[in-house]
């Protein structure tokens, strides 16, 4: 009962703009950490705008209130920002993760970073440098440093954007793990159907937000849904 009380984000009536653009119309959502939220929706929806909103990657307005910190919150990018000219190792990548001051990571740290990423079956490429990984591999990196903090909540945007089959079950299969363990997943993605398996709840976004709770609403999604993308084209995140 707790957590009706108390939900981890609360949006109330939120409206944004780039310049003159409108991006999102009056957006309502109440999330609870016993969701498995997936966000679809096409192109320039502003699907990655409203997530950067949460994470206060843009300044977050009012409308938005966490019951958590920041620092509870697992980020995984769609792409990582590090320059692919700069030589990180993977395990340093991943010890980021840990919030401490530069240079001053204890022995727990390193230890919670060599766990994490056998977790993620990639130790073995913990001395591999960045830009010499496949993309999958890239995105369990960039998930075992979003991991590596033991954050109540987990928001990832696109991430199994470009990378194969096999990558893509085995990083939804982790986070429905997760899920079973008490950790908050939100989930930006364009595969509806990997959404029907996994998630409890499913946001349609395209600048206003429609929420279906799965599997109840699940036909009256694939309906609207299928009617929308056949309109407006293929899904993607701005």
């Amino acid at each position: 009962m707790a957590q009706l009380m108390n939900p981890l984000i609360q949006i109330k009536d939120l409206d944004f703009c780039y310049g003159t653009q409108s991006i999102l119309n009056h957006i309502n959502l109440t999330y609870h950490s016993s969701q498995f939220l997936g966000i679809i929706g096409q192109n320039g929806g502003g699907k990655s705008t409203l997530i950067k909103l949460i994470l206060n990657l843009i300044p977050r307005p009012k409308n938005i209130t966490l019951a958590l910190s920041l620092d509870a919150i697992g980020y995984v990018p769609q792409h990582s920002n590090h320059n692919p000219h700069f030589p990180v190792r993977v395990n340093e990548i991943v010890q980021m993760g840990r919030v401490a001051p530069i240079g001053l990571y204890r022995k727990a740290d390193k230890n919670k970073t060599y766990e994490t990423m056998e977790r993620l079956n990639i130790l073995d490429l913990k001395d591999r440098k960045m830009s010499d990984l496949s993309g999958g591999q890239k995105q369990k990196v960039l998930l075992a440093r979003a991991l590596c903090s033991d954050p109540k909540l987990l928001i990832l945007d696109e991430p199994t954007a470009s990378i194969d089959s096999f990558s893509t079950n085995e990083i939804f299969a982790l986070l429905q793990t997760l899920h079973s363990q008490g950790v908050g997943i939100i989930i930006v993605c364009h595969d509806l159907s990997l959404l029907l398996h996994h998630c409890t709840h499913i946001a349609y976004l395209q600048h206003s937000l429609t929420l279906y709770q799965i599997p109840e609403n699940q036909d009256t999604l694939i309906a609207d849904f299928g009617c929308k993308h056949h309109i407006m084209g293929q899904c993607d995140a701005r």
